[in-house]
């Protein structure tokens, strides 16, 4: 089979963007990278069936690329508007949205702009402190963190992140009290067991205190293994060289195996938060069935480790009225083939009007309540 290649440049505020996908016959995948002045900054890969014609893996590819590209012309050009818009909620949105995409600088950005206009934006000041720290500003990470659990302290993910960045400005004794908190909060936070199992292998290294460093043996491996029994993504073969290592008190060894493993959980989220874009579409037009349906999985998937997260039963809200806009669409449709078939079924015209009127109204309602929603 013939190997297809395109490529796109976008320049936009002294950055060069290149998109370029390519089918890989060896894999069977349609395979597209983002890089940005000349560094690999994403990839995705789309599985293809065996059995394929030539001719439909080349539409694939054209496809894929178009797709690809149309999305990242569309970030770019949104992000433009939405600094100029002043809207904090499309600012939180957007800059969210650019985070799990990489595009950390333009993130930060616009998530500084969205906390200056509304102070007590907790979401907004837990996204910026990870654009923060993929921006190596450990400092404002750690600040931004903390004014998120200063608002909302109840929420477990804020406390598991703050306890993180401690972690990472080398504050073992501070980290174990948030984690600690985490799961008093959340009983079955598998994250936050096993950084907090990182805060004591670090401490047991720079030995920051006597306490926690006395705790460490006997409390590491169970806390790591609480998190792997939570969530057996832990469960690789790096977190059995990060326990070996730990019974043999090759302390910093133990360290750099587990870390190994945490970026490896962070990245498989990432990828999957990556989707996180179809939030910010909720307030455009961009938006699609298949769009919306695998939001409301994932969020679905959230409060089942979340359940005391307000906001993303109310998003779930929103996504599913949404969804209800597409049923109602669809039922339009049949309505107008009932009546291309046969135009003088007087009941099918009545139920037309009738729901065509009600759809404008339910349209109209769906964007008011994910345009205005509680902070």
């Amino acid at each position: 089979m013939e190997l297809y290649n395109l490529s796109s440049r976008i320049i936009e505020n002294d950055k060069e963007f290149l998109i370029k996908t390519t089918n890989d016959t060896a894999q069977g995948v349609i395979q597209t990278s983002l890089f940005v002045n000349g560094e690999l900054l994403d990839a995705s890969v789309l599985p293809h069936a065996d059995e394929i014609r030539e001719e439909e893996v080349l539409e694939m590819v054209k496809a894929t690329h178009s797709r690809k590209k149309s999305e990242l012309e569309y970030l770019l050009n949104m992000y433009k508007d939405v600094a100029e818009q002043g809207n904090p909620d499309m600012m939180y949105n957007l800059g969210t949205t650019l985070l799990y995409k990489k595009m950390y600088a333009e993130s930060r950005q616009l998530l500084s702009m969205a906390v200056v206009l509304r102070p007590q934006f907790h979401q907004a000041y837990f996204s910026l402190s990870q654009a923060e720290l993929a921006l190596r500003n450990v400092d404002a990470a750690v600040e931004a963190a903390g004014k998120a659990v200063e608002i909302k302290p109840h929420f477990a993910d804020y406390r598991n992140n703050l306890g993180e960045l401690c972690l990472e400005a080398n504050s073992c004794k501070r980290a174990v009290i948030e984690l600690e908190e985490a799961v008093r909060l959340n009983v079955y936070y598998a994250d936050a067991y096993f950084n907090m199992a990182l805060a004591y292998i670090l401490n047991g290294i720079r030995h920051e205190d006597y306490s926690l460093f006395s705790e460490m043996r006997n409390k590491t491996v169970d806390l790591l293994k609480k998190a792997a029994l939570i969530n057996p993504d832990y469960k690789t073969t790096g977190f059995t060289e990060g326990i070996s290592s730990l019974s043999a008190e090759r302390l910093k060894e133990a360290y750099a195996c587990l870390r190994k493993v945490r970026t490896q959980i962070r990245e498989k989220k990432r990828r999957e938060k990556s989707d996180y874009f179809n939030r910010f579409l909720i307030h455009t037009d961009w938006l699609s069935q298949s769009r919306i349906e695998d939001r409301i999985k994932y969020l679905e998937r959230e409060l089942n480790k979340n359940p005391g997260y307000v906001d993303l039963f109310f998003e779930l809200g929103v996504c599913y009225l949404h969804q209800a806009k597409f049923s109602w669409q669809t039922g339009l449709d049949y309505f107008k083939r009932a009546l291309e078939l046969n135009p003088e079924l007087k009941k099918a015209q009545r139920a037309l009007d009738l729901a065509e009127e009600q759809y404008l109204k339910t349209c109209d309602t769906v964007f008011d309540i994910a345009e205005r929603k509680s902070e």
